[in-house]
């Protein structure tokens, strides 16, 4: 019980102190896809949504800038979630997810890659989804219901497959989030284990809040599902956390689990709390190490 209420006080400071943009409403599609400045290709897709009472979600794609020159190339995929108060275009707006991309690939430290920024927030319906506006941080994270989580690979992995020229095998997808996305990180991944090749998480908490505890087809019986998960283990699955960071105390003992059970992992800790500076330098890290 007293773990249960350290988990309840721990969602209340990340609710009052997520640092993480505000919206009232998503970026219509056209101005999304004429943003200035970069290298690659930017497409805004939406796509049929399976979840109950919701029928459209949208997803930002950055492609390599030769994609449309290329015609025989196929390019692995990493799938890049935000935070909660955030949407599709958060990691754009303050992680300066393009550009970081740009300026490691122009430096060859990263390799050429499609790049997916999916919405993940819960919604009630279409009224509520307004174009894919951000919710506010208590309900975003609080209100954890698995639906996103429970319908990502049909509705967003096989729509990428369908629509883009990808290598569909578990060696050439990643996944990586920051926050309650990293927290979705892990169970999507480990919900999938012959989908991800690369896990990155990125400050992340691996325990359900109390709404999330109900549905246990998407957030149960996890130390089973990363059996599965590193029986065939990814390439890299990479924790990353700050000294600071108030989630700091339990990623450690996530990492000792991790260690007991000999599943193959890094853990990467730096100065610092849960904060955009941190969750940058994380990508960057994490763009530099997958699909060599």
């Amino acid at each position: 019980m007293m773990k249960r209420i350290l988990s309840f006080l721990l969602v209340l400071v990340l609710a009052s102190s997520c640092a993480v943009g505000r919206y009232a409403r998503g970026p219509e599609s056209d101005q999304i896809v004429s943003l200035p400045g970069y290298d690659g290709i930017i497409e805004a897709v939406t796509y049929d949504c399976s979840e109950p009472n919701l029928s459209k979600r949208r997803m930002v794609v950055y492609l390599p800038a030769d994609y449309y020159v290329d015609s025989l190339r196929h390019y692995p995929v990493m799938y890049l979630l935000h935070g909660a108060r955030g949407n599709e275009v958060t990691w754009i707006e303050r992680g300066d997810a393009f550009r970081s991309l740009d300026s490691l690939r122009q430096n060859n430290l990263a390799t050429d890659f499609i790049l997916v920024l999916p919405n993940l927030n819960n919604y009630t319906g279409d009224k509520d989804y307004k174009n894919g506006h951000a919710l506010n941080a208590m309900r975003a994270f609080w209100l954890l219901d698995g639906e996103a989580e429970r319908y990502f690979f049909q509705d967003i992995v096989s729509r990428v497959d369908s629509l883009y020229r990808t290598v569909p095998e578990k060696e050439a997808r990643a996944i990586a989030g920051m926050s309650s996305g990293a927290l979705q990180s892990i169970y999507i991944s480990a919900g999938h284990p012959d989908a991800f090749g690369y896990v990155g998480l990125f400050s992340p908490y691996n325990h359900p809040t109390f709404a999330a505890m109900c549905h246990r087809d998407v957030y149960g019986k996890l130390w089973k599902r990363l059996e599965n998960q590193f029986a065939d283990q990814p390439v890299q699955y990479t924790v990353y956390i700050g000294n600071t960071d108030f989630f700091y105390p339990h990623m450690r003992i996530y990492h000792k689990n991790l260690m007991k059970k000999e599943y193959p992992h890094r853990f990467v800790i730096t100065p610092g709390g849960h904060e955009w500076y941190n969750w940058s330098y994380f990508l960057i890290d994490f763009y530099k190490r997958i699909f060599r």
